[in-house]
């Protein structure tokens, strides 16, 4: 497979890649709709009182939040007689996931932790809300929580809140504040990087680093919700919201590698295709494991880790590379951001894997959204320093290809529009193609001198303007040379080059130059129908100009 194709293979998945992205936004807002979340109630309170539990037969009185020993792994079951008839509609909600936390009222389970068809590991339960919704009749029922499975020989029991619906999904909301409030940053950004991406697409420049920061920006927001609790606690399909949350996990990095791919000289190391193609086969190899039994996706995010920490490394020791041999601006950027991402994402594993501290993810996020910020600057200035680049080349060419003295396209820009045509032939019925001499210029030049012959310049390239201004394109071609080119022509040859006679007379009488002017033209279409050579093309209509150029009349013939 030659480069090209793999450069080529590579946009078409980042193109499906950031499609599927967009689509999962769609498809998370339905979900979110269809759970409910939108709930019309108000107010939470802590319940901290009023707890106790049984040990040998004796009543022992608590205060949430609490931490107990487990007695030899037994379960622990907590009682509260007072949710009281003021508490009626209300809902309960607390955390205890991790130790398979069943909630009652009166012997009736209220809320029941059950392993779903997507199995998670202990940090990620330790994130679940366990949310209870208590009814409408409470009074003299007793609430209780029984906690199972303990952890390192002991239960760690959260404060518990009671409240509305409306007020415990407030209190999640301010619970995921950063993640949550990570995410919608990341959306705006992404919306911003891809309105970017489209404009610079459209106007012909280079734009390919804000569509992969619009994919990695959609991707890391995707990850970023899908990973909270309040998206899985009202959701109707939190198996589905976990499977995307990991895959957006296993995949965020395919966009970076493709972004720093386009950095000066980067795509010359082959090892950063290699990077791609492994989280690509990190994620199927995943699927088709879990697909097939043999391993479930929480077993296997080691990998995923490990992999993600060893190319934010790879990818900071090329930039470091790279900076030495070219101490550019965006490259110091760019290593300050992956060492930012890099630390904090150390830390997160730290603590994920070490102290299973469910919070972790917070590091990690904020660590993301200083390198989105690094990376947004370095692309922002990239971008003002092409845009700039691209406005002087413009103007450059635009000197070249345009005659000062008559602001037609000069021969470069004539030879490139027969060029082309040679490609779109066939989207025209004929083309028309017209040379024009000047007559007497050199003599005008010879006696009167040069500022009278630009004059003389100018006059010719405004009746010829005049004549042709809605229906054909005009060059400079030479000196005393002009060529015009009509595509479709309404009317005959003969009408234009009368026209152009016409034009010439009226010339007369508004100027002190006398504009003469011979032509001569030919169409591109014979007359069976076929197209004759560009060569042939040129040879007829210049012979006619000679021809006419023989004639008496000079005013155009």
């Amino acid at each position: 497979m030659t480069y090209k194709t793999k450069k080529n293979t590579g946009r078409k998945l980042e193109t499906v890649l950031l499609f599927a992205t967009f689509a999962v936004f769609v498809l998370l807002f339905l979900i979110f709709c269809e759970g409910g979340i939108w709930q019309k109630q108000e107010q939470v309170q802590p319940l901290s009182g009023g707890w106790y539990y049984i040990e040998d037969g004796v009543r022992k009185d608590i205060t949430l939040p609490a931490e107990l020993p487990a007695q030899k792994g037994e379960s622990l079951i907590l009682y509260n007689e007072n949710p009281g008839e003021d508490n009626a509609e209300m809902t309960v909600i607390t955390t205890g996931a991790q130790y398979d936390l069943v909630i009652r009222l009166d012997g009736k389970i209220l809320y029941q932790y059950k392993e779903a068809l997507f199995a998670r590991n202990t940090q990620m339960k330790s994130k679940l809300d366990c949310i209870a919704p208590l009814g409408n009749d409470t009074k003299g029922r007793v609430l209780t929580l029984s906690y199972h499975t303990p952890q390192r020989g002991k239960y760690k029991i959260d404060q518990v809140y009671i409240g509305t619906g409306r007020a415990v999904a407030l209190y999640q909301l301010k619970k995921e504040i950063i993640p949550l409030g990570a995410a919608v940053v990341m959306i705006v950004l992404c919306a911003v990087a891809l309105c970017i991406f489209l404009y610079l697409r459209n106007r012909k420049m280079s734009g390919g680093r804000f569509r992969d920061v619009a994919l990695f920006l959609g991707m890391c927001s995707i990850w970023l919700v899908t990973d909270s609790s309040m998206a899985q606690s009202y959701s109707s399909s939190p198996d589905a919201l976990c499977l995307v949350s990991f895959y957006m996990f296993m995949l965020f990095a395919v966009p970076m590698i493709h972004f720093q791919q386009k950095m000066g000289n980067m795509s010359r190391y082959k090892i950063l295709d290699i990077g791609i193609q492994a989280f690509y086969c990190n994620a199927l190899v995943q699927g088709i494991l879990v697909l097939l039994g043999i391993a479930q996706f929480t077993n296997m995010l080691f990998v995923t880790h490990i992999l993600l920490f060893t190319w934010v490394l790879i990818l900071a020791v090329l930039l470091i590379r790279e900076y030495r041999q070219e101490k550019r601006k965006e490259l110091l950027f760019l290593l300050i951001a992956y060492v930012i991402v890099g630390a904090s994402g150390l830390s997160a594993l730290l603590l994920y894997w070490l102290f299973e501290i469910p919070y972790y993810g917070a590091i990690f996020e904020l660590g993301i959204l200083a390198f989105l910020v690094l990376l947004i600057a370095d692309v922002v200035m990239e971008m003002a320093d092409n845009i700039r680049y691209r406005m002087e080349t413009q103007a450059y060419e635009r000197l070249v290809r345009e005659d000062g003295l008559t602001g037609f396209e000069t021969r470069t820009g004539f030879e490139k529009a027969l060029e082309e045509m040679v490609v779109h032939t066939g989207e025209y019925q004929d083309i028309l193609l017209i040379y024009i001499h000047i007559d007497h210029l050199r003599f005008t030049n010879k006696e009167f001198g040069r500022g009278l012959g630009d004059e003389l310049v100018a006059a010719s390239a405004r009746c010829i303007e005049n004549v042709f201004r809605e229906k054909g394109t005009c060059y400079r071609i030479g000196d005393d040379e002009f060529a015009v080119l009509v595509r479709d022509p309404e009317k005959p040859e003969w009408f234009w080059l009368e026209q152009l006679k016409k034009e010439a007379g009226n010339s007369e009488k508004s100027g002190r130059c006398r504009v003469s002017l011979s032509a001569g033209s030919s169409c591109l279409r014979k007359p069976d129908g076929s197209y004759k050579t560009i060569g042939d093309w040129k040879y007829e209509a210049d012979q006619k100009l000679y021809e006419n150029k023989k004639k008496e009349e000079k005013s155009v013939y």
